[in-house]
């Protein structure tokens, strides 16, 4: 008999072949929640491919049927994980909107702002260090996931440029720049150097790290770097 592929759930963890909606009362929110931050410890237990919905269910402390209220299988909840996760931690990349130093020059202002989106990314990542590693796993063999982990990023990529196209309207960066390219190449940038420290155990130092990215995604729009 062949075996299922890793997409495929376990025996047992199938749910409805409709997915349930999402819930409208603050007490369904509260349960859904509740079993996405069980599944989350499961997953980063267990991993993704021997986590098993009852495992879910028990650390959330519900009936293993109550699981299937809110999501149809071990995968739809990890995709629920991919999506909330993703969309947190690309939104701390946001560079413009934040204040800064009140005599700050514009271009001051914007290195400013690059500096503390790259420390709240540092750390958003850190706290999803095991998750971002399963991440990595599971994009390999379903497309959804790897269809939510691409949106995210665009998105991300969607709030970098948007970013640029200000700074261009003010006058600090040089109106030829491609915005959409530099926007795609500084989050590669970023999110590549994170990932090889956090995940793959890169012999970083913190604030080493943070200056350098700066310093270079400074340089690459053309303002004033720290040093």
């Amino acid at each position: 008999m062949p075996r299922p592929s890793a997409a495929e759930p376990p025996a047992g963890d199938a749910g409805p072949s409709v997915p349930p909606a999402l819930p409208t009362t603050e007490r369904g929110r509260r349960m859904r929640a509740r079993l996405l931050a069980a599944a989350r410890e499961v997953f980063e237990r267990d991993g993704f491919l021997t986590a098993r919905v009852t495992d879910i269910s028990a650390a959330a402390g519900v009936a293993h049927g109550s699981f299937y209220t809110y999501f149809g299988s071990k995968t739809a909840v990890f995709r629920a994980l991919v999506a909330e996760t993703m969309d947190d931690l690309y939104a701390s990349m946001a560079t413009h909107g934040e204040a800064g130093p009140p005599d700050g020059s514009p271009a001051g202002l914007a290195v400013h702002r690059i500096d503390q989106a790259n420390r709240r990314f540092v750390a958003m990542y850190r706290q999803n260090t095991a998750l971002m590693a399963l991440f990595e796993q599971v994009t390999t063999f379903d497309p959804e996931v790897r269809a939510l982990r691409r949106a995210a990023r665009e998105r991300n990529v969607g709030r970098v440029r948007h970013s640029i196209e200000q700074l261009q309207r003010d006058g600090v960066v040089a109106a030829d720049l491609d915005a959409e390219y530099a926007a795609h190449a500084l989050v590669a940038m970023v999110n590549g150097a994170v990932h090889y420290w956090l995940v793959l155990d890169g012999d970083f130092e913190e604030e080493r790290l943070v200056a350098t990215l700066t310093r270079l995604w400074a340089q690459a729009l053309g303002l004033p770097s720290r040093g």
